[in-house]
């Protein structure tokens, strides 16, 4: 049943319009979603993506697509019910990602930010790169994925982002 939803979640997240814009700024915006628990920087001001709703799941999905380049972060709350096996998730949160993307996984890795668990994954579709890193904190999910058109080197704005992630109340994000 989880991994229904989490395909649904992020069907939707990723056929949601995303304002495309060039980038003529230098500087990044520090984006915190309200009740999100955390912030990202994205070199331009995302707009919230309409979701498919799914049952006993709530979500909200950011993205902005800045010269072809896709950043998209999210956060979304099982249901009390819902009991999760969060290594179970995590992968099947992966897995289902790079499935929606018809992208075959290139690298995967379990990592820890703050005591939280996650993990890291890039994956390869026919027309782009992708990068993800994924954390499950009690019944919430929290993911940032960067999708990169094959022949453009966007590696020092992606490194950027999925640095800056941090969960709100700790440390402030590391300098790029």
């Amino acid at each position: 049943m989880n991994t229904l939803k989490r395909i649904l979640l992020i069907i939707g997240l990723l056929l949601a319009p995303a304002s495309s814009l060039p980038a003529m700024q230098a500087d990044w915006i520090k984006f915190a979603p309200p009740g999100g628990g955390f912030s990202v920087l994205l070199p331009a001001q995302p707009k919230e993506l309409e979701l498919t709703p799914v049952p006993d799941f709530s979500a909200h999905g950011y993205g902005v697509t800045v010269d072809g380049v896709v950043y998209v972060c999210l956060f979304g709350d099982y249901a009390a019910s819902v009991h999760l096996n969060p290594d179970a998730e995590l992968a099947a949160n992966r897995d289902n990602f790079l499935k929606a993307l018809n992208a075959s996984l290139i690298s995967t890795k379990k990592i820890e930010l703050d005591g939280r668990a996650g993990l890291e994954f890039t994956g390869e579709s026919a027309d782009s790169n992708l990068q993800s890193q994924v954390y499950l904190v009690g019944n919430r999910v929290y993911q940032i994925a960067i999708a990169v058109p094959k022949g453009t080197d966007a590696s020092a704005d992606a490194s950027r982002f999925l640095k800056s992630f941090a969960f709100a109340g700790n440390k402030e994000h590391a300098k790029p």
